[in-house]
């Protein structure tokens, strides 16, 4: 049942992990109504009145936040429900990156967003074109409205963006070239509607349409951008021998952000490992969730994350990078990504399963020797238990014998 304003409860006896504030142990976290009210080991005993939930042997976190979904469902057909991915995933914080574009925003704006329906909270990064619907059968490249210059509509576009900031949060742009292949006039217009706002590009190929070569396009991301992808192979962040290209490490090292972006086969475990013993940890984990994917390789945000600890990345690390990290690459870290007391309630509860598990890249299969699995989570202070990812397990059990 929804929190009322004066309701106090008590999520008791978990490991809260805050990396933001270089928290870690065990602890209470005492909501009252949709607000924090504070977080620290034993102080749920002065509230005898409060309603207890005991998390004693889980694993407490602020509110997960993964920044690349497909959740516009009817304006994409390979969109997955918003909750799916979201609550029912122990995920309060979901973005949709790029399904929809400038001139049918407001419609995924009014049927999905803010539909009385939806209880996960939703930002986008909105398409800059005119018209771009994310569909199974890329309809926008196969008929070459992706890389046509009079899709592009800069002062409409502005309008849309400056009548949705509390929602739009960057562009996902396909960076497609049209008669010079040194430009993509679709990145450059992302910069001219809102250069304020970070964009994500899909590192990678699309059927039927150019794109720029992934040099050029290094090169033309700023401090705050995003690479979705990143773990992908044939990117071409690794050269020939396997090492990161010059235009990669000089991205990373000025500020572009690497996010994994799973999908259904832009990640590799090969590539992960090479770029994170070479010191270029990723700064966020996604799922790219979709019908291709929901039943395999990549299931769950908490899938996801588990195959990034399995490499040997620190548990608070991970954890990082899908609250504080995720915050700050959407810029609402005043908002969300810790468990500062006063801010809105969205905490997530996980399990550690502890033992041998089988997870997939969707190109190798390895053996991990634990993993995380979502329970449920608080959304501005109602509890959702993740029942997704519970069925979720159910599929992949089936599918590791």
């Amino acid at each position: 049942m929804p929190s009322t304003q004066d309701e106090i409860l008590v999520l008791q006896g978990g490991r809260v992990i805050d990396p933001a504030n270089g928290f870690d142990d065990i602890a209470d976290v005492v909501t009252k109504g949709d607000t924090i009210l504070e977080v620290g080991p034993g102080v749920g005993s002065k509230y005898p009145d409060a309603s207890i939930r005991n998390v004693e042997g889980k694993v407490v976190t602020p509110g997960l936040i993964d920044i690349h979904t497909h959740c516009f469902t009817g304006l994409g057909d390979f969109c997955l429900p918003t909750d799916l991915m979201g609550v029912d995933s122990g995920v309060p914080v979901i973005v949709d990156a790029g399904t929809t574009s400038t001139t049918i925003f407001g419609l995924a704006r009014k049927a999905i967003i803010d539909h009385p329906d939806t209880k996960t909270k939703i930002f986008a990064l909105m398409d800059p074109s005119q018209i771009y619907l994310a569909n199974k059968t890329f309809i926008c490249h196969y008929l070459r409205i992706a890389d046509d210059e009079r899709n592009i509509d800069i002062e409409a576009a502005k309008e849309v963006v400056d009548a949705n900031r509390d929602v739009i949060v960057g562009f996902k742009v396909r960076p497609t070239i049209t008669d010079n292949p040194d430009r993509s006039p679709f990145l450059e217009a992302a910069h001219l509607i809102a250069p304020d706002l970070p964009i994500m590009i899909h590192l990678g190929s699309f059927p039927h349409t150019p794109v720029l070569e992934t040099e050029k396009l290094l090169y033309e991301l700023r401090k705050g951008d995003i690479i979705t992808h990143a773990c992908r192979g044939g990117g071409g962040q690794l050269d020939a021998q396997g090492e990161p290209t010059k235009a990669f490490t000089d991205a990373y090292n000025r500020g572009v952000l690497m996010d994994i972006g799973h999908s259904a086969g832009d990640f590799h475990f090969r590539t992960a490992r090479r770029l994170i013993e070479r010191g270029y940890m990723p700064n966020t984990i996604s799922t790219d969730l979709n019908v291709f994917n929901v039943d395999g390789p990549v299931y769950s945000l908490s899938t996801t994350m588990s195959k990034l600890w399995a490499l040997d990345v620190p548990l608070d690390q991970v954890i990082a990078m899908n609250t504080i990290n995720a915050a700050k690459a959407i810029n609402r870290e005043k908002e969300y990504g810790t468990l500062d007391a006063g801010r809105s309630a969205e905490v997530t509860v996980l399990d550690v399963e502890e033992g041998p598990c089988l997870l997939s890249d969707g190109h190798e299969q390895i053996t991990a020797s634990r993993r995380l699995r979502a329970v449920g989570c608080l959304r501005a202070g109602e509890w959702h238990d993740a029942v997704h990812d519970q069925k979720a397990r159910q599929v992949e059990m089936k599918e590791a014998v």
